[in-house]
């Protein structure tokens, strides 16, 4: 499969500051530029085409809060501007992020019902329709039964209209919130890469284009799929934060550390100038893009930056407390294990009241990290708190999805993290063979749901054990099995290096040592650079 090119070529980045602001609630609504070019054609009054269209293309780009003000908006000057109330209640249905609540879900139903006795053409009320697919008031009607009844009513528009840009974007999204494991998943995650291709190459501008596109090829075997796609979306919406930071998601899968960096600083900046300016609250982009910066950071040895994120994100405005102690607590979780800081990762703080995901994370480097310095017994004992932050992740997950009708989520199965967890403590305790399986099979599970950006790939770790057994031709090959599904990873690079030496390939270390001099910043202070340096002088 190809995986795109690995940039190697690093560049400079200013940190971004904040500023401790607070929201006001009675904020103007944002410009209509600066969001991307839509023209979604409707019966409504000449007067607020420019607003309505803006609030499309917010929609596109994920921009929910301000999507639904400016809808509310465009109803208040038109009041009988019927699709109104559909783009307003669409704001609601956070596709791909979060499913909404049972206040969410009726206040939806309330919009579309206002919709109701207005004038409205048929392609609006087709629309309006299938938004009523989603927000119809069945109490017992699931997130599978809402998010299929919607997908195919969107199918219906598509094919009804299938000029309409909006219809074919929207449809395309529908088709990537289907389980993605549920029979027919990889069918619809292609059906909507290629409509999305196709949307992209006739509408370049088009902000749902890009953006979904960006959504559907974000694996490791498909991100080359949407590079043309991220190239581009930053310069369609630059006023979204999201838009900013979304390409990002494709150049972490290629290795394009200096553009991800890139990407992220001016989601930074843009989250930043939202929230100062009073016109929405942009601590949600804001952490989202430092958690793919901190990684993108480290990738390049910049760990002062990493770390300083960590700090950065507790001061952030608008966040609440536990927003900002999960984000600390995952931060402080990557910063360790993809430093080798063992020590620290061992002795990571949990604080109370993390969510269970942060939990998993936490307890998954305390184990890592305790069983590399050798404290078998905290190693076993944080393996045992990874074992029941895990379970309770999943209960968690059962909870939400009785009290949403959503039926049972997640994979009870011994998750990725635990494997590598066991596998460390066995290392740790000599069982060398038993902790090669262990970590062979976590190679086997992510291969399977493919490998989770902003993480260790479990190749990685196991060339790591590898190399720890002295055993360098099979830590090589793991290496690579690495770099494959996640490009120019620091310490995928630098061990692919040291095994290359170590069987007596001077020409592979080469190679490699030369990609990681090219790839981190030559201010890193790690010794990997060092060691490339010395080699590379030498040969």
């Amino acid at each position: 499969m190809n995986h795109g090119k690995v940039v190697t070529t690093c560049i400079l980045v200013l940190n971004l500051l904040f500023l401790p602001l607070r929201m006001n609630p009675s904020a103007v609504l944002p410009q209509s530029s600066g969001f991307g070019t839509v023209h979604f054609a409707n019966s409504c009054s000449a007067q607020v085409q420019k607003d309505f269209d803006a609030a499309v293309a917010m929609l596109h780009s994920f921009q929910y809060g301000l999507a639904e003000k400016t809808f509310s908006q465009v109803a208040q000057e038109d009041p009988q501007c019927a699709i109104a109330y559909w783009g307003a209640a669409m704001s609601l249905y956070h596709q791909l992020w979060d499913w909404p609540s049972a206040e969410s879900l009726e206040k939806g139903r309330e919009y579309l019902e206002r919709a109701a006795p207005l004038r409205k053409n048929e392609r609006e009320a087709a629309y309006l329709n299938a938004a009523m697919t989603f927000f119809q008031p069945q109490e017992n009607l699931g997130r599978v039964s809402r998010t299929q009844a919607y997908s195919t009513a969107m199918l219906h528009v598509h094919e009804r209209y299938p000029q309409d840009a909006d219809a074919t974007a929207f449809y395309a999204l529908a088709l990537l919130t289907l389980p993605a494991q549920a029979p027919g998943g990889a069918a619809n995650q292609k059906k909507a890469i290629g409509l999305l291709q196709n949307l992209f190459a006739d509408q370049p501008e088009h902000p749902g284009a890009a953006h979904y596109l960006i959504h559907a090829a974000d694996t490791a075997e498909l991100a080359h799929l949407a590079l043309p796609a991220a190239l581009r979306y930053a310069q369609i919406a630059p006023s979204s934060p999201h838009a900013l930071h979304m390409p990002s998601h494709i150049f972490v899968r290629l290795g394009m550390w200096p553009e991800s960096i890139a990407s992220n600083l001016a989601s930074l900046a843009a989250a930043d100038e939202a929230t100062r300016s009073l016109r929405d609250d942009g601590s949600g982009d804001a952490m989202h893009a430092m958690m793919y910066l901190a990684y993108s950071y480290l990738q390049t040895g910049q760990d002062e930056d990493a770390r300083e994120l960590s700090e950065r994100v507790s001061a952030l405005p608008g966040a609440t407390a536990n927003d900002i102690i999960n984000n600390r607590s995952i931060l402080e979780a990557l910063y360790a294990v993809e430093t080798h800081d063992w020590k620290q990762a061992s002795a990571l703080t949990l604080r109370p009241t993390a969510f269970p995901y942060a939990r998993v994370r936490t307890f998954w480097a305390r184990a890592i990290g305790a069983a590399r310095t050798g404290d078998i017994a905290s190693a076993r004992q944080n393996l045992k708190k990874l074992d029941e932050a895990r379970a309770g992740m999943l209960a968690y997950m059962r909870s939400v999805d009785t009290q949403m009708h959503m039926g049972h989520s997640g994979n009870s199965d011994v998750s990725v993290q635990q494997l590598e967890a066991r596998a460390w403590l066995a290392w740790a305790e000599g069982r060398s063979a038993e902790a090669l399986n262990l970590m062979r099979a976590a190679t086997s599970k992510e291969e399977y749901f493919s490998v989770e950006s902003r993480t260790v790939p479990a190749y990685e770790m196991l060339g790591d054990m590898l190399l720890e057994l002295h055993r360098p031709r099979p830590a090589l090959i793991a290496y690579a099995a690495a770099l494959k599904a996640a490009p120019g990873r620091f310490n995928a690079v630098s061990g692919a290096a040291r095994a290359s030496r170590a069987v007596g390939n001077r020409d592979k270390a080469r190679f490699y040592y030369a990609m990681l001099m090219k790839c981190c910043s030559p201010l890193t202070r790690r010794p990997e650079l060092g060691e490339a340096k010395l080699f590379l002088a030498a040969d």
